[in-house]
């Protein structure tokens, strides 16, 4: 499976999927009722849902619809959602352990879960109190519509623009969602890549004390139960394992220093989703060749976000 085709195919196929063909908007609403809607169609459905789906819930009188109406247009999603090109991905090769039982028996293998890469940048450090204005997604199986990137309006001052260069006035225009008006297209992405069956595993460096966290309190501020199929892995603590050529521990393992490791290119600004994405896709290809890790390992290592301890109700 080679990663060079994990480059975004045309994304107005997903967004023409859920609205802008019927004239969905996206509103604030009450996300339980939309979710139980789409958990219950998605498992009498084959995927990608159709376009009645959504709409469906936003009839008027409908027990499902919106309140607060908030207009997200489709040329808002079309703006907020980066597409990238085949070119920027630099022939990015195979992930070894991924596809060496094909090789070598000339049988193709099936992988045991739809694996995700992803990054997120935030407010802050705060798991409760900031929150995520940038998530990004690449579906190590490529393909057509294999990368999601949007910004989020926070609804509150980002005081560290320093570091992303994500500012006020970015995430504040009418055509960037709010994180509860995107959860149902993040969950439509991530169905109309799932293998039925087959579970979902998200991968995030430092993903155990950051990504993972905010995506959970994310999720609950909404009153949105996170999907139990997925699952998550950290690169943080498996990068730990690695040593220079003294067999030595490395003195950081942050994804910037294995970029540097492994001399992999950097084609955009550092500290943006889809960049940090990007590159975690050549340090796991690099990580996994090293560490001979095959996905089931990767399995073995990976956790639910209910299961952190960062994640339980404080006492």
């Amino acid at each position: 499976m080679s990663l060079s085709s994990i480059c975004c195919g045309n994304f107005h196929l997903l967004k023409n999927s859920i609205g802008s063909t019927c004239g969905i908007k996206f509103l604030k609403y009450h996300s339980r009722s939309i979710y139980a809607t789409l958990f219950s169609i998605r498992r009498h459905q084959s995927r990608p849902l159709s376009t009645t789906v959504l709409a469906r819930s936003t009839r008027k009188g409908s027990k499902q619809s919106f309140s607060n109406s908030r207009h997200l247009h489709s040329e808002s999603v079309e703006s907020s959602i980066e597409v990238f090109k085949q070119s920027e991905l630099e022939q990015l090769k195979s992930l070894h352990t991924y596809n060496v039982a094909e090789k070598f028996s000339g049988v193709k293998t099936e992988w045991p879960a739809t694996i995700l890469v992803f990054d997120i940048e935030t407010t802050g450090f705060s798991r409760r109190e900031d929150r995520i204005i940038e998530f990004a997604v690449r579906d190590l199986m490529g393909g057509k519509n294999s990368t999601f990137q949007t910004l989020i309006n926070p609804e509150k001052d980002v005081k560290n623009t320093y570091i992303h260069g994500i500012s006020n006035n970015m995430l504040s225009r009418p055509d960037v969602p709010r994180f509860g008006e995107l959860i149902p297209i993040l969950l439509q992405y991530v169905w109309s890549r799932q293998m039925d069956g087959k579970p979902v595993l998200w991968i995030a460096h430092n993903g155990r004390s950051f990504d993972v966290p905010f995506l959970f309190f994310e999720f609950r501020r909404c009153k949105v139960q996170m999907p139990g199929d997925w699952l998550f892995v950290d690169t943080l603590p498996i990068a730990r394992q690695l040593v220079d050529s003294k067999g030595s521990k490395l003195s950081s393992v942050s994804l910037e220093k294995l970029r540097e490791r492994y001399k992999i290119p950097l084609t955009g600004s550092a500290h943006r989703a889809m960049q940090d994405v990007t590159t975690l896709c050549y340090v796991l290809q690099k990580l996994t060749f090293e560490l001979k890790l095959t996905v089931p390992q990767l399995l073995e290592k990976s956790f639910r976000a209910s299961d952190l301890p960062a994640t339980r109700p404080e006492k």
